[in-house]
């Protein structure tokens, strides 16, 4: 696993079928079902990449830094017009944030965001990144449906959660899936065992979701991990979004966003 500005390293992300973390005794979901988790369907046969990105709300974003070097975060639609990703992808200095727009016909427009929030308390410790979220303020709606987030139901240790987003290793949008092994209210996370799915460099932000009421709900965002390239034994963590500091950030920057 990969983690994009993680220890100043690279892109963090998620997932996977090939990729994968969680406890051995979870089986992972058929293609159809972790594509269907985000309303698409699976791109190829057996595969977790998914067709028709401009139906999920799980959005690529391109991060232009102050020299000008750009990188790939995912983050999921709250609103129309507003993207909660990682507060690590969007560091001081960032000069640009764009959003994709994908087109039914596979071509892609770029959304400049008109303003972006990290958390105030984002910082770094011996665990990984606190309060590691952020809001991205687009000047115009997507297209794309939105998520609601998950308040209504806390995290559990054994809870089996999809994962999304535009990172490696193929770099393309995909989903996968795993089971908690650890909650707090910083992180939720697992260690990656080489069954199920985990993070790759690109997903930094990307969603962590499960069902509630027959919806899907984001319960977490791909944050940082311990070793590079996916890699088993890697110790994943996922920023806690039903924690009171992060809920009520979000909150306060999305206040259109639905909850479950």
């Amino acid at each position: 696993m990969k983690h994009g500005f993680k220890y100043l390293g690279v892109v963090m992300a998620l997932l996977l079928a090939g990729c994968g973390g969680g406890g051995d005794d979870v089986s992972l979901p058929s293609a159809a079902e972790l594509c269907g988790s985000v309303g698409v369907q699976p791109k190829i046969a057996n595969g977790s990449n998914c067709a028709s990105p401009e139906k999920t709300p799980v959005i690529l974003l391109v991060v232009v830094g102050a020299g000008g070097n750009s990188s790939i975060c995912s983050g999921v639609l709250l609103t129309p017009v507003k993207v909660l990703t990682a507060a690590h992808c969007v560091p001081a200095g960032t000069s640009r944030v764009a959003a994709a727009v994908w087109r039914a016909d596979g071509s892609v427009k770029a959304l400049n965001a008109s303003g972006w929030v990290a958390h105030p308390g984002f910082a770094q410790n011996s665990s990984g990144y606190v309060n590691d979220a952020a809001v991205v303020t687009l000047p115009a709606a997507m297209p794309n449906p939105t998520m609601p987030l998950l308040v209504s139901q806390p995290s559990s240790v054994g809870d089996g959660v999809f994962l999304s987003g535009w990172g490696g290793p193929g770099f393309e949008f995909a989903v996968g899936y795993a089971s908690l092994t650890s909650v707090n209210e910083n992180h939720v996370g697992f260690t990656y065992t080489g069954a199920l799915s985990n993070a790759c460099a690109g997903d930094s932000g990307g969603p962590v979701y499960r069902a509630a009421g027959g919806r899907q709900g984001v319960v977490g965002l791909t944050s940082s991990g311990t070793a590079a390239n996916c890699e088993v034994g890697d110790r994943s963590l996922f920023t806690n979004t039903q924690g009171a500091s992060v809920l009520g950030f979000i909150r306060s920057q999305a206040p259109g966003a639905a909850e479950i």
